[in-house]
């Protein structure tokens, strides 16, 4: 149970607006402390933004918007286009700074080939994938990629290194693997495990799968193979001051359910 107040109010400065920055930003004020919630893009939900735009993806969307209005509810000032460093944190009056700047995406290069795109910029409509489109990476944010471009007609196939797409783990239940997995097939993706890019020619992207070679001609690959904390801003300053805290994905990897579990445990307990 959360508890309403906190016995010593304090000056709380929240670094990211994704998930866990809001969630970390709602406890707190609501426990009586004094937030003030920073992000460097012009709105908020970090990566759930681009995991929001599928239709069949909408809720998250809908969560940004609920976390938006509690926070104006509980008069939480929101800086948008605030880039905040080291020392812009230095000489601020927080008593406590919470680190939430979440991930970016993996990227991947490709000897002879210059069109790949992260998933996210290609669902955020930052880039323009093409008609034909490699999608590597069969977790969950490349099947839900592949799905979404190929409900926009294109052509997709989706490769893994791994010899399976979605394996089940912590973070994906049995039932949104085993339906997304019948359901790229249904759908008309060709899908290719143990399989990786090894460069691009002039017939197209050149792919070792076992022990076959495949040329496959795309517009772009979109990449889809992980995220990694974005945790300097941090690992620059914990040694400066004890009262600063890592948090969501800038902590580690994970989904939106243990992102938010993050935030809400650190938070209750300041």
């Amino acid at each position: 149970m959360l508890k309403k107040n906190s016995a010593v109010p304090r000056q709380i400065m929240i670094i990211g607006g994704g998930i866990a920055g809001m969630e970390a930003a709602r406890v707190a004020a609501r426990r009586g402390h004094k937030v003030e919630l920073y992000e460097q893009k012009d709105h908020l939900g970090g990566n759930l933004v681009a995991a929001g735009v599928p239709d069949f993806k909408r809720e998250c969307h809908a969560l940004i918007h609920w976390y938006g209005s509690e926070l104006h509810e509980l008069n939480v000032p929101i800086h948008l286009h605030s880039w905040i460093d080291e020392e812009a944190i230095r000489q601020s009056d927080a008593d406590i700074v919470l680190i939430a700047t979440g991930s970016t995406p993996v990227k991947q290069a490709i000897s002879g080939f210059n069109k790949i795109f992260s998933a996210e910029s290609v669902l955020t409509g930052a880039k323009n994938p093409g008609k034909s489109v490699i999608v590597a990476g069969g977790g969950l944010v490349g099947c839900e990629t592949a799905l979404w471009l190929r409900n926009q007609g294109k052509q997709v196939m989706l490769i893994e290194k791994e010899n399976e797409i979605l394996p089940v783990s912590h973070t994906l239940s049995y039932s949104s693997t085993e339906t997304l997995k019948h359901l790229l097939p249904e759908k008309g993706i060709t899908v290719k495990t143990n399989t990786i890019i090894s460069h691009a020619s002039a017939a197209g992207v050149v792919m070792q799968s076992g022990e076959q070679i495949i040329v496959q001609s795309a517009d772009s690959v979109v990449t889809a193979i992980g995220y990694q904390s974005n945790n300097s801003l941090y690992e620059n300053l914990k040694s400066e001051r004890s009262d600063i805290y890592l948090l969501g994905d800038a902590r580690q990897i994970n989904n939106v359910i243990q992102a938010v579990r993050d935030a809400y445990d650190l938070a209750s307990q300041i």
